[in-house]
């Protein structure tokens, strides 16, 4: 189906790239914050880097220092007061484990593609909390491509996509990130659609016209 669409968004929207939305199993994927190894599933079909993702993250995840108190959000961002101020965040070089050479913010959602890369989901900014007094529990990744969210050009064949938290040590963790993927209507000021987002638009449009051509033509 994907390969038909291309083949169609090409024909009917020259000149623009036709993105497909990577979907989580099931619509939701929790991700362990005590696992080395994150969680993963298969994408099916070609992944290129101008794919799209979109995801909100909640749930509690958190560190050692002591059990049950170093909360932080999906970028990393402390959340409950510990040793370190709330809204401040810590660092790490790898590679350790699975996570690759790089500098990495302890207990920030990463995203792997198998033969591509790691990136980190959420940047450690102040918009995702950095140096707040008050850092938001939840965050939202709007619908981006893969090479916007940092990994290079590419081109795989049913890719294992992984999502695991940064850290060196994982025992003493607790609790884990909720990945879901809300879809419905943008609300009004919400994003404008991207360039592969416009040729879906597009080619869904041509589609129509197509569909009833042929069933004009089966009733003339």
């Amino acid at each position: 189906m994907r390969s038909r669409l291309l083949v169609l968004c090409a024909a009917f929207v020259p000149g623009l790239a036709c993105a497909v939305a990577v979907t989580l199993p099931g619509g939701v994927v929790t991700v362990p914050g005590n696992s080395a190894t994150g969680v993963s599933f298969t994408y099916s079909g070609t992944l290129t880097q101008s794919d799209t993702i979109a995801l909100v993250q909640s749930g509690s995840m958190y560190l050692q220092c002591p059990f049950n108190a170093y909360y932080v959000n999906g970028a990393g961002v402390l959340i409950t007061p510990c040793t370190t101020p709330v809204g401040s965040a810590s660092y790490f070089a790898g590679p350790r484990g699975v996570i690759p050479a790089g500098t990495w913010t302890y207990g920030a959602l990463l995203m792997q593609i198998s033969g591509v890369g790691t990136v980190q989901v959420f940047p450690t900014n102040a918009a995702n909390g950095l140096g707040s007094s008050n850092p938001p529990w939840s965050l939202t990744l709007p619908s981006t491509t893969l090479g916007a969210l940092g990994f290079g050009t590419f081109s795989l064949v049913n890719p294992t996509i992984t999502f695991i938290v940064a850290d060196t040590s994982y025992p003493d963790n607790g609790g884990g990130f909720v990945l879901t993927q809300p879809f419905g209507p943008t609300p009004a000021g919400g994003p404008i659609p991207t360039l592969g987002e416009w040729a879906m638009i597009a080619l869904t449009a041509a589609l129509a016209v197509v569909g009833a051509m042929a069933l004009r033509r089966q009733t003339d």
